[in-house]
């Protein structure tokens, strides 16, 4: 009788036992799925990533009120209590904007008053209905546009972010699309070539990036043909690395015996790219025309590039912070949109800000943004354009406002994407043509096209 009662009591402790193993093997297996993100961590990140989405943005998913292209309320109370100018300093022409209008994502051609004279509504889903160079499935919503080109015909050439490239007319029907991960901007230099940033993603660790987190995304330069071709590839990673400017990326120093990047697998975060054209290079000494200017948000950074040798001429870090869109300028200096993202709406930092630095000497001067009724704020995104009378015209993205300042500082134009009485829409960037790209556009035969 006792060896029976024994023997239960070892069978089950045995299957205690092994009950015991098999969850501390589930667990060792668990961390090491999250720690060397083995199969099916790929999976497991994306549905999580995909639940807190639905949390933090339920009606948005539901498709029944664009939360992620709304003003937050303060920038939108702020922004729908600006009213539209159009003042004898304003610079006159056509103003370009791209962003989120209605139910759709897509680009307007507006009067000084404001109005709409043309809309290019685009659709990611029909342009790439069976998209495979995206990372996750786009419905329309999603898919946001950011950096765009208008050509005196009214042919646009614009970025889906992350989601492609492509050329529509006038009426939005493609006529070419280049199924990249592009992003952020577009630039046409005066040859008529684009240059747009895009990425590659790694799983894989690289001996050249140690403690690089995963996975990470390589940031490219593409230039690409009038036609949609690209005519040549620039990895930033390989600039930075190959030419010994490595501290750049690792400036949180060391963690014991690991080299750690900052922020996460996206960490240079390239947001525009510019080229240095032979009209106003005379002025820019230090450098060569065709040169590149780019913006790495996530460090803080600006490089000057060559993109033949692709070397690094020169750079520099902050003050900016997060900055977007640097521009040269004839007068020799970079004008840069200082974001100031502080996470708390502008209130610890001030606000954004308009920046120049002249190259040579490292000066920044500040050309708004810090004196009395000057502030503004966008956390990303954001742009300016430099008009040929002085004035300033700036986007003020997630605020959904386009404004325009005179040498004085004084707001001489502004227009706010309404979405409803009491939201402004996002707006990716807007740029002033001249006038006469209105009348050049044939409106008449996209009546069709439109009403989709």
């Amino acid at each position: 009788m006792t060896g029976r009662v024994e023997h239960r009591c070892l069978r089950a402790y045995f299957f205690v036992s092994a009950a015991g193993l098999s969850v501390l093997a589930v667990f060792a297996f668990g961390v090491a799925v999250g720690a060397f993100k083995l199969f099916p961590y790929p999976l497991l990140e994306r549905g999580a990533a995909a639940a807190r989405d639905w949390i933090r943005y339920p009606w948005h998913n539901a498709r029944l009120r664009p939360e992620k292209f709304l003003a937050p309320k303060r920038a939108a109370a702020s922004a729908l209590a600006a009213p539209v100018l159009d003042l004898p300093g304003a610079f006159d022409g056509v103003t370009f904007v791209d962003g989120f209008f209605g139910r759709k994502t897509g680009m307007r051609l507006l009067d000084m008053d404001g109005d709409v004279l043309h809309e290019w509504r685009v659709s990611f889903n029909e342009l790439w209905p069976d998209a495979t160079h995206v990372e996750r499935a786009l419905h329309d919503w999603d898919a946001q546009i950011h950096g765009a080109v208008l050509y005196p015909n009214g042919d646009v050439v614009f970025n889906f972010q992350y989601g492609g490239l492509a050329r529509v007319d006038a009426c939005g029907r493609p006529i070419w699309r280049l199924p990249e991960q592009t992003h952020h901007s577009v630039y046409e230099d005066e040859n008529g070539h684009l240059w747009v940033p895009s990425r590659r993603r790694h799983d894989e660790p690289s001996p050249a990036l140690p403690g690089a987190p995963l996975p990470y995304y390589e940031d490219l330069v593409l230039e690409i043909s009038p036609d949609g071709r690209i005519l040549r590839e620039i990895s930033v990673l390989d600039v930075i690395l190959e030419g010994g400017h490595e501290g750049l990326l690792y400036a949180n120093g060391e963690h014991g015996a690991v080299l750690n990047l900052p922020l996460d697998g996206d960490f240079t975060h390239l947001n525009d790219v510019e080229v240095l054209e032979p009209s106003v290079a005379a002025a820019f000494p230090m450098f060569s025309a065709g040169d590149l200017l780019l913006s790495l948000r996530n460090l803080n950074l600006l490089l000057v590039v060559d993109p033949d040798t692709e070397t690094v001429k020169w750079w520099m870090v902050g003050p900016y912070l997060r900055q977007h869109d640097p521009d040269f300028l004839p007068s020799g200096r970079i004008s840069v949109f200082d974001n100031r993202r502080d996470g708390a709406g502008g209130d610890v930092l001030g606000g954004s800000r308009i920046l120049e630095v002249d190259p040579a000497t490292r000066e920044i001067f500040v050309v708004y943004g810090d004196g009395a009724g000057e502030r503004f704020y966008t956390e990303t995104m954001g742009d300016h354009q430099h008009l040929p009378n002085g004035n300033i015209l700036i986007t003020e993205s997630e605020a959904g406002r386009a404004f325009e300042i005179a040498p004085s500082g004084s707001v001489v134009w502004s227009y706010v994407n309404r979405w409803d009485d009491e939201s402004a829409a996002l707006i990716g960037r807007a740029v002033r043509y001249p006038a006469s790209y209105a009348r050049s556009i044939e409106t008449e035969s996209c009546d069709d096209e439109n009403e989709r």
